[in-house]
């Protein structure tokens, strides 16, 4: 599956999927999984079925902000939200998907 990985959880992903020391620089002194600005583009018609299909739906979540390492107070209110990088997850497997990576 092509997706993105929110910045977040690229550290614990790739711990979990046989890269012990997570993102590391390499010997380039760059990380080998490169960032991106999450720049989508979208084809209407497609998207429009995708949303009939999942009644207007992507998975969402709660993203608590704590004061500190206790997580017993928020320092800010909690809310409710979904990441649009999450929208290819809907698709099936026969829909097409990619990306552009450009060099600096």
């Amino acid at each position: 599956m092509v997706i993105n990985v929110e910045y977040n959880q690229l550290d614990p992903l790739l711990r979990a999927t046989g890269f012990p020391d997570g993102d590391v620089n390499c010997e380039t002194g760059y990380s080998p999984f490169p960032g991106n600005i999450n720049q989508l583009i979208l084809e209407l018609d497609a998207y429009i079925e995708e949303l009939k299909k999942t009644e207007r739906g992507i998975k969402e979540f709660v993203n608590p902000k704590y004061k500190d390492a206790s997580k017993t107070s928020f320092k800010s209110s909690t809310r409710l939200e979904c990441m649009m990088q999450d929208y290819p997850k809907t698709l099936p497997p026969s829909a097409r998907v990619g990306f552009t990576v450009m060099d600096s």
